[in-house]
């Protein structure tokens, strides 16, 4: 998986849980992503780390710290994604 799809996954998955965290219910049309979240079974983990990394934005990226705890962030969330369950 190259950096472009790694953004691409994390932004679905951000997409994801913000539209499972307001109410949306996932019908027969909706994407894999938003189906596949809520029986997900790491989605305790992916929403801690979404979480985490919401309290420590500051509002925007204006150093190469903050820019690479952005990448550091879609590269652990696309990992907890594709990673199944040791049970």
């Amino acid at each position: 998986m190259n950096e472009n799809d790694t953004i691409d996954l994390s932004n679905d998955i951000v997409e994801s849980l913000t539209k499972l965290s307001l109410g949306f219910e996932p019908g027969m049309f909706s994407g894999k992503i938003v189906k596949s979240l809520p029986n997900h079974a790491k989605l305790s983990e992916i929403i801690a780390l979404y979480s985490e990394h919401l309290l420590a934005f500051k509002g925007v990226y204006s150093t190469a710290e903050q820019t690479r705890a952005l990448s550091d962030f879609r590269f652990k969330l696309v990992e907890l994604y594709n990673t199944e369950s040791p049970n």
